[in-house]
């Protein structure tokens, strides 16, 4: 056993810390809520058995009886049979609504399963890792959606906690794309999108902002912060911002569609962390700026020896500050600083990437001017695009765009396929939606690397 140089073993000293926290409030008063159909939750068993700072854990199960726990384990766990009805959309609402007046101060809400979108997850939920996390308002924690999907987070280390793996997503309210360093187009969920312009009234632009509107949440901006899963840590004084009678109304168009939800419960996915923290931002520079970068995407780093710059993408991901860089006594890094307008360069340092762009330059003054003319090309090209985009979402050239997007040869995989498929019985219609759901997400994956999107 480990000592300090005060003689107190390092177990005992996390013991002390530990009671400490828990009396002292810091853990006090926690719930984990697991939403459950067949998954195999011998991980909770093992969680619930390591951490002591847990102090209850409710299950709703909606599947097969066929889970156990040590006796040790069922001290804190409750077992709440449910109906298999509204996927863990309607499971969270469900708990909200029952215990309204009567939250914990600390909420955990799970799926039976976590791993696919949170691979650290066990790691996230150690005693060590949660006193990181568990004063703020609301954590996300997911990483991805699965292995594959997003494709372009590896090198984005802003948000882990401790070396765990977590990311912020920030989406589009109107389009419910991601945007920032992750955009990546969900080819899947556009088609969930879509589906529901019949049963948006006027004046809402979309069924996201009927979905605040008509249940009593405030309108969001055009951009919100968007957590992966479902999956998420939260206060209780955070879901109290909004009234029991607005989570009663959203349970209740969650199902208008059908019992499981629909496609409503996709777009209630993405508004989980909107609703409980009312966080939204205007545009991209606000956004950025609240997370402490005020640079613009673009930076170059110039050579003063070999005279050329190379201009990279993203670089909010790979400023040196945040991302280690080699000593190079000819290498400057230049950064457009947006709230000023003007450039700032870091002096001798340099990293390893893909640039967008390398083109000759004689001196510092030069390298500046080209990466103020990538600048403003981007800016233009990307106000094209955007124009492009809103055409095509709001259905003036559906068949058209459907027609091009169809001709593009993007391989999938070998046992997928989202243009022949087959309904023979109607066991089979739900196994049928998940392999097309799964294969568009795939595509727009796919089409992101055959791009050369990803960082």
């Amino acid at each position: 056993m480990y000592t300090n140089r005060c003689g107190m073993s390092i177990c005992l000293k996390k013991r002390y810390n530990l009671y400490f926290d828990m009396k002292g409030g810091l853990l006090e008063n926690n719930c984990i809520i697991v939403a459950r159909f067949k998954e195999d939750l011998e991980w909770l068993n093992k969680l619930v058995e390591r951490e002591m700072w847990i102090e209850r854990v409710i299950i709703f199960n909606k599947g097969s009886d066929n889970i156990s726990f040590s006796k040790e384990s069922l001290k804190k766990i409750e077992i709440v049979k449910k109906e298999n009805i509204g996927r863990e959309g309607g499971t969270y609402l469900d708990y909200i609504i029952e215990n309204y007046d009567n939250f914990p101060d600390k909420i955990w809400f799970v799926q039976g399963d976590p791993f696919d979108h949170s691979p650290d997850f066990l790691n996230l939920m150690k005693y060590d890792i949660v006193r990181h996390y568990v004063d703020k308002e609301f954590q996300t924690l997911t990483w991805r959606y699965n292995e594959m999907i997003p494709p372009n987070i590896d090198s984005d280390h802003r948000f882990y906690i401790e070396k765990n793996r977590i990311i912020q997503y920030y989406i589009d309210s109107n389009t419910q794309q991601t945007v920032e360093t992750h955009e990546f187009h969900d080819f899947a969920h556009d088609e969930k999108v879509n589906s529901l312009k019949y049963k948006t009234p006027i004046p809402y632009g979309n069924y996201l902002h009927y979905m605040c509107g008509a249940n009593g949440f405030p309108q969001p901006n055009n951009i919100i912060p968007y957590c992966w899963s479902a999956i998420f840590y939260v206060r209780g004084s955070s879901i109290r911002r909004n009234g029991k009678k607005s989570y009663e109304n959203l349970l209740e168009m969650l199902l208008s569609s059908n019992n499981q939800g629909g496609n409503e419960g996709f777009v209630l996915e993405r508004l989980w962390q909107y609703i409980l923290t009312h966080e939204t931002y205007s545009d991209l520079v606000s956004l950025k700026k609240s997370l402490g970068w005020k640079y613009h995407d673009l930076c170059g780093f110039w050579n003063s020896s070999l005279m050329y710059i190379a201009i990279y993408d993203k670089s909010y991901q790979k400023h040196p500050t945040r991302r280690k860089a080699e000593d190079r006594y000819d290498s400057t890094m230049i950064y457009l600083n947006e709230e000023t307008g003007t450039f700032e360069v870091m002096r001798g340092v340099y990293y390893e990437s893909t640039p967008v762009l390398m083109c000759p330059c004689l001196n510092i003054e030069s390298a500046k001017d080209i990466l103020k003319l990538q600048i403003d090309f981007t800016t233009k090209k990307m106000d094209l695009m955007r124009g492009f985009e809103n055409l095509v979402s709001n259905n003036l050239i559906p068949t058209l765009f459907w027609t091009l997007q169809n001709k593009k040869s993007v391989r999938i995989s070998e046992n997928v396929n989202i243009h022949k498929y087959e309904k023979e019985e109607n066991d089979n219609i739900k196994c049928c939606d998940d392999k097309i759901e799964l294969a568009l997400d795939k595509r727009g994956a796919e089409l992101m690397v055959s791009k050369g999107e990803v960082s």
